[in-house]
């Protein structure tokens, strides 16, 4: 039988023709980092390059690089991170990708569809079943979907995205790092409040001590989970669009909400509400911006979470939105899965470590 996990030695080619070649690797190329902070995501809507990537890329569970060189040169790479993935009443192993990326000048010849081929190939042919494949895709990064959907890949969620913005925020009095005074509370919080949901992941709670919550003499009324992260927006469409990109960051109140060369939030994960105290939460959000000296967190959440109806309450204020026009799929290949597993069923668990 084969084992759940592949061993990954230093590096093992996988593919081979003319002047190309895919290597496997449980250690990342160091020319990676820099590939992956000039590759633009999105091809319509907004268009923007990642920071950071130098960091988390480190601080990946189990992962699984594959690299593209042509000539010895690192043209592309894609990354599967194994992890145990819960569902109500199961769990399996799971492979989440991620770090898709093809040099620009490459870009347009099926790189990105080898690599993805490749890597699924890989896993397919080491571990036993059962297994599945996911990944979150924005529907309008259509060349990401159309290799995910020519890979077999299925949508069995849809995201939407809420930000949650303050002009001027403020800490409230309540406000405690729990991630520095009690962690393994803090993670069975979100075990608790998340049990009933599909694709459970929480790895990255309490990641960089950053599981912030309100309390009262020592018990938690809400919670969540904040990551700041840095874009740069490349290009942002519509009629506002130049606006925004050239106009807004020179204007000292639109420059809080609006810096495209430096575009800063924080993103949200493992939130916990006590019940019956749902308006705390715009209270604990706005808690934290204040802590990082920020202005906009960013939500990516399952438009079948119960969750979602706090997201429409007038507390969030006005300027805190869904974003319009903006679908991210929870695309999943899935190889034997237990019949307990009932993909689309149950509300999808969202980790912003994954998608930042």
């Amino acid at each position: 039988m084969k084992p759940n996990q592949p061993d990954t030695p230093h590096q093992t080619t996988l593919y081979e023709s003319d002047s190309l070649s895919i290597s496997v690797s449980a250690q990342v190329d160091e020319r990676a980092v820099a590939l992956l902070q000039q590759t633009t995501y999105g091809t319509e809507g907004v268009r923007y390059r990642q920071t950071g990537q130098e960091a988390r890329i480190h601080q990946l569970h189990n992962p699984y690089f594959f690299h593209l060189y042509e000539q010895q040169e690192l043209i592309g790479l894609y990354c599967l991170d194994q992890r145990t993935v819960g569902f109500p009443g199961a769990s399996v192993p799971g492979y989440y990708g991620r770090y898709l990326a093809v040099r620009a000048d490459v870009q347009g010849r099926g790189y990105g569809q080898l690599l993805k081929t490749s890597a699924v190939d890989y896993i397919g042919q080491n571990v036993s079943v059962p297994y599945l494949y996911y990944s979150y895709i924005e529907a309008k990064n259509t060349r990401s979907m159309a290799a995910s959907l020519k890979g077999n890949f299925t949508s069995y969620s849809r995201l939407k995205t809420f930000m949650f913005r303050r002009f001027a925020p403020k800490i409230d009095a309540r406000f405690k790092v729990a991630s520095l005074t009690h962690p393994a509370q803090a993670l069975k919080l979100v075990q608790r409040q998340y049990a009933g949901y599909s694709f459970q992941n929480f790895l990255n709670i309490n990641y960089q001590n950053q599981y912030f919550t309100l309390e009262v003499d020592g018990h938690v009324l809400a919670g969540v989970q904040a990551n700041p992260i840095f874009w740069t927006l490349v290009h942002i469409p519509g009629k506002l669009g130049p606006f925004i990109k050239y106009v807004a960051p020179f204007v000292p109140g639109l420059r809080r909400f609006f810096n495209p060369s430096r575009q800063a939030f924080v993103a949200l994960e493992g939130v916990y509400v006590e019940d019956s105290r749902t308006e705390l939460l715009p209270i604990l959000l706005e808690s934290v911006l204040a802590h990082f000296n920020l202005h906009t967190a960013m939500w990516q959440i399952d438009e079948k979470d119960p969750l979602i109806r706090l997201l429409t309450n007038p507390q969030m204020g006005p300027f805190s939105q869904f974003q319009p026009g903006v679908t991210t799929h929870v695309m999943v290949k899935a190889v034997g899965l237990p019949p307990m597993v009932e993909l689309g069923k149950d509300p999808a668990y969202v980790s912003c470590f994954d998608y930042s």
